[in-house]
C-alpha cells in the first residue's frame, strides 16, 4: 500500500476546522449577531433569548450520550450529513419567525439537534481517533474554526444590518448546505478505516486489535522513562511533574469510565467550565453595547475580535499540550481565563477593550482546544463520543441556567452583567483545584455489575495497537 507524504488525518483536521468554522459564525457566535435585532423588533427581554440558548444547550446535553453512541458505532458522516441538513432547514425556518415561541421551535427542533449531530462531537471525535501523541496541536488546528468563524461573524451582521435578519437566516443556511456538505466527505471516523494508525505512524500488516488496557512492557517503560530534553535524561520524578506523561492511554469503557474518581472531578470541572462560554456568545456583544455605548456593528465587531484573539489560544496552546503535564497546563489555563474574565467586567472605556478582551480570549481558547486532550489522555478513545456524550450531559445544570441568570441580572440589576462576569470568574478557580485533583486510571476496573441501561453504549471497537517504528510523514 503506498502511503501519503501527508497523513490524512491532517486533511481530516482541515475538513473538521471549516465545519466549525461554519457552525461558529452562522450558530455560535451567530446568535449573537441575531440578539439586538430580534429585541428591537420584538422586544423581547434578555432572559427570554437567554433562555433559547438554555434550552437548546439543555437538548443538546441530553441528546449528547445518544449522539456520541451513534458516533462510536457507526462513524461520523452519516450523522453529520444528517445535521447539516437539519441545520440548513432550520435556517430557513428560523427566517419565518413571527413569535418567541415559533423562535424556541425552530431552535430546539432544528438549530439545537442539527447542530449537535453535524458539528462539534463528531468532528472532535474524529480529530481525537485520528491523533494521540499530536491531538493537542490537531485539536488547537480544529478548534481555532471556531475562531476564525467567530471572528467572521460580523460578516453576517452587515448582511443582516443592510438586508434584515430574515436574509441573514436564508443566507445562513444556504451557506451550511453549500460549504458543510462537500467537507463532510472528506471526514473520516479513525485511521484503521483506512488501514492506517494514529498519527500517521507506520502501518502494521497485523488486523489485530489490541486489548481495552494495552500496558507497556517493561522495555517501553524504560525508554519513555529515559526521555530526552535538550540531550539529556529527564528524571521519571521531573518529568511527571512539568512534562507530560507518555504512558499509553488505557481504553475504557463507560462503565469502567465513570466509575473512577477522575471522571466525576474532571464532569464537576467542566461542569463549572461550561457556563462561560454559554454567556459569553450570548451576552458578550449586549454588554459591550450598553457599557459602552456601541451600536450594533460595533458591538458585534468586539465580539468578532474576541473570537479572533481565542485563536492564538487555540493553536499556541494546542500545541505546547503534546509536551506538558496536561492537568497542570488546563488548570492553569483556567486561572488565566478567570483573571481574564475579571478584567473584562471592569471595562469602563474602549482603551480597555483590546488587552482585556485579549487575556480572556485566548485563554479561553486555550481550554476549548485542550479539552479534549485531557479527555483521551484519561479515557482513551475506544468510546471517546460516547464518554464525551456523558460529561456533556452532567454540564447541562450550567449551560441551561447561565444564559437565563446573566439575562435576569442584566434585566434586574444596575451592573448585572459585570457581577455576573465577577461571579464566574471566581468559580473557574473551583474548576482549576478539581482539575488538579483527579488521578489518571493505571488500570481498568473490571466491568461486571454494569447495569442494563448502560451496556447499550457498551459497544466499540478498541482501536489497533500502535506499532513501534514512527513515520516521518507530517
Amino acid at each position: 500500500m503506498k502511503v501519503p507524504w501527508i497523513f490524512y488525518g491532517w486533511w481530516v483536521v482541515a475538513a473538521g476546522t471549516g465545519i466549525t468554522m461554519l457552525s461558529s459564525v452562522m450558530f455560535i457566535y451567530g446568535f449573537g449577531a441575531f440578539f439586538i435585532p430580534w429585541r428591537e423588533s420584538f422586544g423581547w427581554s434578555r432572559a427570554l433569548l437567554g433562555g433559547v440558548i438554555g434550552l437548546s444547550r439543555l437538548e443538546g446535553g441530553l441528546v449528547a450520550p445518544l449522539s456520541g453512541w451513534i458516533i462510536d458505532r457507526y462513524g461520523t458522516r452519516r450523522i453529520m450529513f444528517l445535521g447539516l441538513g437539519m441545520m440548513g432547514m432550520g435556517f430557513l425556518a428560523l427566517s419565518r419567525v413571527n413569535s418567541l415561541l415559533m423562535l424556541y421551535v425552530v431552535f430546539l427542533g432544528l438549530l439545537s439537534i442539527g447542530s449537535s449531530f453535524g458539528t462539534g462531537q463528531p468532528v472532535n471525535v474524529a480529530a481525537a481517533n485520528w491523533f494521540i501523541r499530536r491531538r493537542g496541536r490537531a485539536m488547537g488546528l480544529l478548534t481555532a474554526g471556531y475562531g476564525i468563524g467567530g471572528s467572521l461573524v460580523f460578516l453576517l451582521a452587515l448582511v443582516i444590518q443592510r438586508y434584515g435578519w430574515r436574509t441573514g437566516a436564508v443566507v445562513a443556511g444556504l451557506a451550511i448546505w453549500a460549504v458543510g456538505f462537500p467537507l463532510v466527505w472528506v471526514i473520516r471516523h479513525k485511521p484503521e478505516d483506512m488501514g492506517l494508525f494514529s498519527d500517521g505512524d507506520a502501518v502494521s500488516t497485523s488486523s489485530a486489535v489490541a486489548p481495552v488496557a494495552r500496558a507497556s512492557s517493561p522495555a517501553s517503560q524504560a525508554s519513555q522513562s529515559s526521555e530526552m530534553v535538550s540531550g539529556k535524561p529527564v528524571p521519571e520524578k521531573t518529568r511527571r511533574f512539568w512534562m507530560r506523561d507518555t504512558s499509553p492511554e488505557l481504553d475504557l469503557t463507560v462503565w469502567q469510565a465513570i466509575r473512577t474518581p477522575a471522571f466525576w472531578l474532571m464532569t464537576l470541572a467542566w461542569a463549572i467550565w461550561a457556563s462561560t462560554p454559554a454567556i459569553t456568545t450570548v451576552h458578550l456583544a449586549p454588554y459591550l453595547a450598553e457599557q459602552l455605548k456601541l451600536d450594533y456593528v460595533a458591538a458585534v465587531g468586539a465580539l468578532s475580535f474576541f473570537a479572533f484573539a481565542s485563536i492564538f489560544g487555540r493553536v499556541i496552546f494546542g500545541f505546547i499540550a503534546d509536551y506538558l503535564n496536561i492537568q497542570l497546563f488546563v488548570a492553569m489555563l483556567m486561572i488565566m481565563e478567570g483573571l481574564g474574565l475579571y478584567l473584562f467586567s471592569q471595562i469602563q472605556t474602549m482603551s480597555q477593550v483590546p488587552l482585556d478582551v485579549s487575556v480572556f480570549a485566548v485563554a479561553h481558547g486555550g481550554v476549548i482546544a485542550v479539552r479534549a486532550v485531557i479527555q483521551g489522555y484519561f479515557f482513551g478513545r475506544r468510546v471517546f463520543g460516547t464518554i464525551g456524550g456523558f460529561i456533556n450531559f452532567m454540564n447541562l445544570p450550567a449551560t441551561v441556567a447561565a444564559p437565563v441568570w446573566m439575562g435576569w441580572l442584566a434585566d434586574e440589576l444596575p451592573g448585572g452583567y459585570s457581577l455576573g462576569f465577577k461571579i464566574i470568574a471566581a468559580t473557574l478557580a473551583v474548576a482549576a483545584v478539581c482539575i488538579l485533583l483527579a488521578r489518571r486510571p493505571r488500570a481498568p476496573l473490571p466491568e461486571a455489575g454494569m447495569p442494563a441501561l448502560l451496556r447499550a453504549f457498551r459497544r466499540g471497537k478498541a482501536p489497533a495497537a500502535a506499532p513501534q517504528e514512527q513515520s516521518t510523514r507530517l
